[in-house]
């Protein structure tokens, strides 16, 4: 196992690796109603927790819950342990009550699963406070339906973990076809971070709209 990389010899004693403790939550990995997108993870033990998160979600909201979108490092090679958060977006119905209560009622819940339990304590056995902070940001569907700056971070790097009828693809389809119609460039730099010219034939003082179905 050490010759694997799946253990490490720290003093008199053995230590799981990340890729050992991806192997051994990657025994558990099924296929479930949710979680569709998940390979685009790019942590085996994250794909395991954000599944049951997942699952949350829909058990929590259920036909309230329009979309869950993970985006940020956690879809990125730049995920570093005990450094980098889990950023999800979640779309709900415009109708839906009390989202603040049931969010953190299943983030209570979330606490208690085995996943996150294995994961928080493998965390703090290498010296970090625990399993990652989780961000989350909340739309209503109609304001979803409108472009949102953070959906920039999620036109290349995303993983839809649940989408009702396909209503997040779809938006980022639109925001595709409208930056196309800009002009819009995606400059990269060599340390992986980037930025948007949105318009670069822009006229000065003229207003850039991003429209979307």
């Amino acid at each position: 196992m050490s010759a694997r990389g799946l253990i490490r010899k720290t003093g008199l004693e053995y230590r799981i690796t990340e890729k050992g403790f991806d192997a051994l939550l990657g025994t558990v990995e099924a296929e479930g109603l949710v979680g569709q997108d998940l390979a685009g993870i790019r942590c085996g033990w994250l794909r395991v927790s954000l599944r049951r998160m997942a699952e949350l979600f829909l058990r929590e909201f259920g036909n309230d819950l329009v979309s869950l979108v993970v985006y940020g490092s956690s879809v990125k090679d730049s995920f570093q342990l005990g450094e980098s958060d889990v950023d999800l977006l979640y779309v709900i119905e415009d109708d839906a009550e009390d989202s603040w209560r049931r969010e953190a009622s299943l983030f209570k819940a979330f606490k208690s699963t085995w996943e996150y339990r294995a994961c928080d304590y493998w965390f703090k056995t290498l010296g970090f406070y625990g399993y990652p902070e989780v961000t989350t940001v909340s739309l209503r569907r109609g304001y979803a339906a409108r472009f949102q700056p953070v959906y920039l971070d999620m036109l290349f790097h995303r993983a839809v973990l649940y989408d009702k009828e396909g209503f997040f693809q779809r938006l980022m389809e639109d925001l595709r076809k409208a930056l196309s119609a800009l002009g819009t460039i995606r400059v990269e730099r060599l340390d992986g971070t980037y930025f948007w010219l949105l318009k670069p034939d822009v006229a000065f003082g003229e207003p850039i709209r991003i429209r979307m179905k």
